[in-house]
């Protein structure tokens, strides 16, 4: 990349969402050192029109010969212009809402960025199919890039030389409280079960209320730094993700990298992110996700199995291969 340099723009910082910024400051850690590089960050937030209006006019006035929006603020590319790589993680936000919202997000969101951009990529051939319903045009600009884990979670930390023994008591890690983290299916499916679960997200009084009428013992934690979240995984017995919507499902392959069994939904993407190294279960069945939950507490070589390939399923994401995709769209970029 020596001689190319490109301008990455990420959305204004707010500490309750930084997804984008933990997977890219993974990528940016794994470029080589003869990568040039410089990151923007939005000096505003929201959705207005003035909002939008100052993003695009600090965007012009920062935008290099390369440029590359990292995700959610996707509307600047109407400022970047063409030389512009578009990641989209997911196209869930366009094919959501009322018709109003629809339209404005399809448009400034979407369509338009898509139509002026030379390349788009995104981060699983589940959200290349969604794309290709919003922006169909666009076929021929969009590239699957996948995320790459965050060396972060082992760097310091002792490898086991053999899995853990299960507890009497496991710690089982739930990440999300949004609808799509389908929190409420699997605390059905704990009732009765003796563990102890780690929640990650925000809580809402109902499920605070459906926490306690199942007795489930419980603790929650939300807007940590990533720091503390590598230790929650490094704490838990299983990571439990009956999600049943993702764009990708960073936390199997997290959860994988430091040696956990993982349950997850056997539907695209997860199923893909997963490969043969975690219980895949219909999220919708709360019987099916206690079922999982059961076998890999109880069958231990069929748990040693699921931790085994998952040490192996992590190596499609290892982060100098991820980093060296998007080199290769930037040269095709700066050709």
């Amino acid at each position: 990349m020596a001689g190319i340099k490109a301008h990455i723009f990420f959305r204004y910082p707010r500490p309750e969402y930084n997804s984008f910024e933990e997977l890219f400051k993974t990528v940016l850690w794994a470029f080589p050192y003869s990568a040039q590089y410089r990151k923007i960050e939005l000096p505003f937030s929201g959705a207005d029109w003035k909002t939008l209006w100052k993003n695009m006019r600090y965007a012009r006035e920062h935008r290099g010969r390369i440029n590359h929006i990292s995700g959610d603020v996707h509307y600047i590319a109407l400022a970047t212009g063409r030389n512009t790589v578009l990641t989209i993680h997911d196209a869930y936000s366009a094919l959501k809402g009322n018709a109003a919202k629809k339209l404005a997000i399809r448009v400034l969101w979407f369509y338009l960025p898509a139509l002026i951009v030379r390349r788009i990529t995104t981060i699983s051939e589940k959200s290349r199919k969604e794309l290709l319903q919003v922006i169909p045009f666009a076929r021929h600009k969009i590239r699957v890039i996948p995320n790459p884990y965050n060396p972060q979670l082992v760097i310091g930390k002792k490898a086991d030389v053999l899995p853990a023994p299960m507890p009497k008591k496991p710690v089982i890690f739930h990440i999300g409280t949004k609808e799509n983290k389908n929190l409420e299916r699997t605390i059905e499916a704990l009732q009765g079960l003796s563990c102890h679960v780690i929640i990650l997200g925000k809580l809402s009084p109902a499920q605070q209320q459906l926490l306690q009428d199942q007795a489930i013992s419980y603790e929650n934690h939300f807007n940590l730094p990533y720091e503390e979240v590598a230790r929650l995984y490094h704490r838990c017995d299983i990571l439990c993700f009956a999600s049943l919507y993702e764009g990708f499902g960073m936390p199997i392959i997290e959860a994988q990298l430091v040696g956990k069994p993982v349950l997850s939904s056997n539907i695209a993407p997860m199923d893909w992110v997963a490969a043969d190294a975690a219980c895949l279960v219909d999220p919708y069945n709360p019987a099916a996700i206690r079922q999982g939950l059961d076998k890999i507490i109880h069958d231990t070589p069929y748990r040693e199995t699921l931790i085994r390939k998952g040490r192996e399923n992590i190596r499609r994401f290892e982060p100098h291969t991820i980093a060296n995709m998007y080199l290769e769209v930037y040269r095709e970029l700066g050709a």
